[in-house]
């Protein structure tokens, strides 16, 4: 076993093999890049999207949603109208990471092309690239970020290895800044880091705590210089949290509606009366778009002052933990295992947003035949274990796993990979609003991520590699 998957791609040459497995892969790479742009050019857009892409033409911050994405997409905006330009760049940025993994191996396997090929057989890959969500974004600079780790590893005593840490931290700067949450892959990316640099303990903190000071401190001062801004006045990511505690606290009203709300009680107390008479007819743990459906409710909701709607939930969290945690993890395992995904926007196709913004970007609403076959594909995968939050985070598990015990080269950037994804995908215990399933994508896309790694060369430590390579620090006399 030790080896023998490997013996072919040795002596291909002398066997007279007509192509060896890294020209293979690189061709694959090279038609599933043709085929992903082929068939989503432009790309699919939502009323995400068309803000985004509003925001970024005008420079004028509309929602509360990243402004940086909005950026992004201004930028490509500008070099050619529309979205298709920056999709093939998004685009090729994940198949240029992933043309980096045999770099990080010695040998390469026969199976790393075959599962390459399966990898772009899933909607995951060929479809979800071609939408324009900063949730594929965020993934994509995650995937890119933690692979330059993973090249400065091997490269570690050369100047190479200088530009790779520094082309990973601007991937994580630019990742934060795109997904709220997007600062969990950073702490990942530090303690890989820490433990690639370290040869002493020294060492390794220090280059943990340069690996996560950097990356903040470059996203600060790329925020800093973001074209797109709020008007005066407005605070749009107040109102995000704001929409997170307005939901939790329906939520306990609709569990039980005779709870306890001192604080709103005595802000609004007929505000909070229409609060506990509806609460429990519109709320659902799958979004919080159906409070929308009752005027009343929504209006009622927003005449609590913001501050003290921070105050009744942190009070309600303090009194009762577990109640938060119940309702919490209702909402999470929505989000997490998506137990009717029809309900949970398996994917988005096409072009669909405010009609306004639409006519002023210049976009047709729709869907063309070429999209409706796409979503038919999407649609033979969905309630199967390819199409699951759940099954992608047991695959990055094992990757992990396998990785840190044979942590050699790359491993231990790749395993902080799917830490780094498993741990988003937590986050949303948190924050989750809604069990769209692009919410978690990166999830997928970090563990089709480690699995292609592990592909490349599936052997445990091979002789050449008997010292480890990450080995257990002693302190210095």
């Amino acid at each position: 076993m030790r080896g023998g998957a490997f013996k072919v791609s040795e002596t291909s040459i002398r066997q007279g093999w007509p192509v060896q497995p890294t020209a293979l892969w690189r061709w694959i790479l090279i038609g599933g890049y043709v085929l992903i742009v082929g068939l989503n050019l432009p790309g699919h857009l939502s009323t995400d999207s068309i803000i985004g892409l509003f925001e970024g033409r005008t420079g004028v911050r509309t929602s509360w949603g990243p402004p940086m994405f909005s950026a992004i997409l201004g930028v490509f905006d500008k070099v050619i109208p529309g979205t298709g330009f920056y999709l093939a760049c998004t685009i090729l940025l994940l198949i240029a990471s992933w043309a980096s993994l045999p770099s990080l191996r010695p040998r390469m396997s026969w199976i790393a092309p075959v599962v390459l090929l399966a990898a772009f057989a899933l909607p995951q890959v060929v479809v979800y690239q071609g939408i324009v969500w900063k949730d594929v974004l965020f993934a994509n600079l995650a995937v890119a970020g933690f692979v330059a780790l993973g090249r400065a590893a091997v490269r570690w005593q050369t100047r190479e290895a200088a530009w790779c840490v520094a082309f990973a931290w601007l991937c994580l700067a630019f990742a934060c800044l795109v997904r709220q949450n997007g600062a969990v892959a950073v702490l990942f990316a530090a303690l890989a880091l820490g433990w690639i640099g370290a040869r002493t303990w020294k060492k390794g903190a220090l280059w943990a705590l340069a690996g996560f000071v950097a990356p903040l401190l470059i996203a600060f001062l790329l925020d800093a210089v973001t074209p797109v801004r709020e008007p005066p006045g407005t605070k749009s990511q107040d109102r995000g949290v704001r929409l997170v505690q307005n939901y939790d606290l329906v939520a306990a009203v609709a569990q039980n509606p005779k709870i306890s709300l001192p604080i709103l009680q005595a802000d609004d107390p007929q505000a909070l009366g229409v609060v506990r008479q509806l609460a429990g007819r519109v709320y659902s743990p799958t979004r919080i778009d159906t409070l929308s459906r009752s005027e009343e409710l929504a209006s009622a909701i927003w005449r609590f002052e913001d501050d003290k709607v921070s105050r009744q939930w942190l009070e309600l969290i303090q009194r009762d933990p577990l109640g938060y945690a119940g309702r919490r993890l209702s909402i999470f395992d929505w989000v997490f295992r998506t137990p009717q995904i029809d309900q949970c926007l398996p994917v988005h196709i096409g072009v669909a947003g405010p009609p306004d913004l639409e006519a002023k970007l210049h976009l047709v609403e729709g869907i063309e035949p070429q999209d409706a076959e796409l979503y038919n594909y999407v649609t033979w995968w969905l309630d199967t274990p390819f199409y699951s939050h759940l099954a992608y985070a047991l695959l990055a598990g094992a990757v992990a796993i396998f990785l840190l015990i044979r942590r050699t080269g790359a491993d231990i950037a790749i395993a902080g990979l799917m830490f780094a994804g498993l741990s988003f995908a937590a986050s949303f215990f948190v924050i989750s609003i809604a069990c769209d399933y692009r919410y978690l994508y990166m999830l997928d896309l970090t563990a089709i991520t480690g699995l292609l790694y592990v592909a490349v060369d599936p052997r445990g430590r091979t002789p050449i590699e008997s010292a480890p390579r990450f080995p257990r620090l002693r302190r210095r006399r």
